[in-house]
């Protein structure tokens, strides 16, 4: 019998004989060995999942942050009134239209924290994310990746994600429906037949789009593959390919699932004024380059560089014979989202979860030969239900956290203050950084809904508003406009430049100031 043989047949448990590990005897009954020995086979992969579970809950006051805060106030406000049509919130933007893009990731998330509370909608979406995560790593495995490969691309991949995906968002609800997506096609493209399965992107578009406007990526990678197969039916087929339905069906259906909202074409103008509005990187770090943010540029422009040798050398090999034929669909998707990352930091998430998914295969292809498994280790074994023990341990602690841990970066006493203020001014406006004004709402709705200037949905401003937030020191009779039209400031203190010239304008009068925040009233005779 060959050794390998013999070996699988040793440790190969039944009803009669126990089971070996490492030389050890297991007295464990068939079906226990085999999660023992699934476990084992992935010990390495457990590990890195459980390690980014764990450090994404430690920083979680850190993660509920503005957009959180608007997910919440607008998923209460779908849950009371349905889908929303004007915004209410802020005064600048009082009875506008309002497209919603979010309103289903807004309404679970609410309803998340309506039964469970803060502890409970934080916890679950690190869950949530985290899965996706954990996807990526299966879907590369699945795709053909060498299990070292497989490790050597979560390094780069778990760098991206800690940095700019755990912040609680309506975004992270669109992770797995993109490594679905993602995981589907490149699956499909490397199938010899045609599968059905394929066509279950198309409603998760359509779910998608209800949930994030992120979905326009999974519709362009969608149109991709529809496109490459159109090309493949015309060389192969001559003009007759061109009525392949599949090729079609993914061509031109998956742009609409865009529009399968309770919007409907106004799905249009929406994604107009975000996807190519270029005022947000003005305002917002994630909209900016990637080269404004050097910690990130650095990594992100020397993975590219390893993509970029990878795919040159499997194409190389691939034109000499030397190796299978590259999957044209994984070199412009990992391409696409590349340059999206290259323009936005925003887009680094996805780049990252790309390339834990497409580069293992690529890798293993360069590479030849039969993949190679981890070795088995009970070293490994033990390290991966410890670090799983302590991931389920940290995620409990968490839940029994009090409220307040979880506001912790924002100012609770501030509330007070401006509670005060508004009373000796009832019609008073307040003119609050963007980080604290859907908070604000959240916390007293009846106070605050209405009277905070602008929050996070940046799209509902116009050309001349967003120009004049996002300089308010300068001296145009606009920003003096705009000043003088809210008679109490909220100021986050980060914000050194800025706060150093406002407080030093005529009739401004600090009220209080600590390391969260600062207030400070603004008008004649203050």
């Amino acid at each position: 019998m060959p050794s390998d043989a013999l070996s699988d047949a040793v440790n190969t448990p039944s009803a009669a004989h126990p089971a070996v590990i490492d030389g050890h005897v297991q007295l464990l009954n068939p079906g226990l060995w085999r999660l023992v020995g699934w476990l084992q086979a992935r010990a390495m992969f457990v590990i890195a999942v459980s390690a980014v579970f764990s450090i994404s809950l430690l920083g979680i006051p850190k993660h509920l942050s503005q957009d959180g805060w608007l997910a919440l106030v607008a998923g209460r406000a779908v849950a009371a009134h349905g889908v929303p049509q004007h915004d209410f919130f802020s005064y600048l933007t009082h009875g506008i239209r309002w497209v919603d893009q979010q309103w289903l990731a807004q309404w679970i998330m609410y309803q998340v924290a309506h039964l469970g509370g803060l502890q409970v909608v934080c916890v679950v979406y690190m869950v949530v994310t985290t899965a996706a995560f954990g996807a990526a790593v299966a879907a590369a495995r699945r795709l053909g990746g060498e299990d070292l490969h497989v490790l050597v691309a979560i390094l780069p991949g778990a760098f991206f994600y800690l940095v700019t995906a755990v912040s609680i968002r309506t975004q992270g609800l669109a992770y797995p429906l993109f490594l679905a997506t993602l995981w589907l096609l490149a699956s499909e493209v490397r199938s010899s037949v045609r599968r059905r399965q394929v066509y279950l992107v198309l409603p998760m578009l359509v779910l998608w789009g209800n949930l994030h406007g992120s979905v326009s990526l999974g519709a362009g990678l969608a149109t991709l593959y529809g496109l490459l197969l159109l090309v493949s039916n015309i060389r192969r087929q001559g003009l007759r390919g061109v009525a392949d339905a599949r090729a079609l069906a993914f061509s031109l259906l998956s742009p609409l699932t865009l529009l399968a909202t309770p919007y409907g074409t106004g799905m249009v103008h929406y994604y107009s004024v975000t996807l190519m509005n270029p005022a947000f990187s003005r305002m917002v770090t994630e909209w900016k380059p990637a080269l404004s943010v050097p910690i990130l540029a650095l990594p992100l422009f020397a993975l590219i560089a390893v993509v970029a040798l990878v795919v040159g050398r499997v194409a190389f090999l691939a034109r000499a014979g030397r190796a299978g034929r590259m999957p044209m669909f994984d070199v412009l998707a990992l391409g696409a989202l590349a340059v999206g990352a290259v323009m936005a930091v925003r887009n680094l998430t996805w780049f990252g979860l790309a390339v834990i998914v497409l580069l293992p295969a690529l890798l293993t292809q360069m590479k030849g030969g039969r993949p190679a498994p981890l070795r088995r280790s009970r070293t490994n074994l033990m390290l991966a239900i410890a670090t799983m023990a302590l991931a389920a341990v940290m995620a409990v602690a968490i839940l029994e956290r009090p409220v307040t841990w979880f506001t912790s970066t924002y100012p609770s006493k501030a509330i007070p203050t401006l509670s005060r203020l508004l009373a000796h001014d009832p019609h008073a406006k307040i003119l609050a950084d963007v980080r604290y004004a859907d908070w604000l709402i959240w916390e007293d709705p009846r106070l605050f809904s209405g009277r905070v200037a602008y929050d996070t949905s940046f799209e509902l401003l116009d050309t001349a508003q967003l120009a004049t937030i996002s300089d308010l020191a300068a001296k145009t009779t606009d920003a003096r406009r705009m000043l003088a039209e809210f008679p109490i400031w909220m100021l986050y203190p980060g914000n050194h430049s800025l706060n150093r010239t406002l407080l030093h304008r005529p009739h401004v009068r600090l009220v209080s100031r600590s390391k969260k925040v600062i207030i400070a009233v603004h008008g004649v005779g203050t």
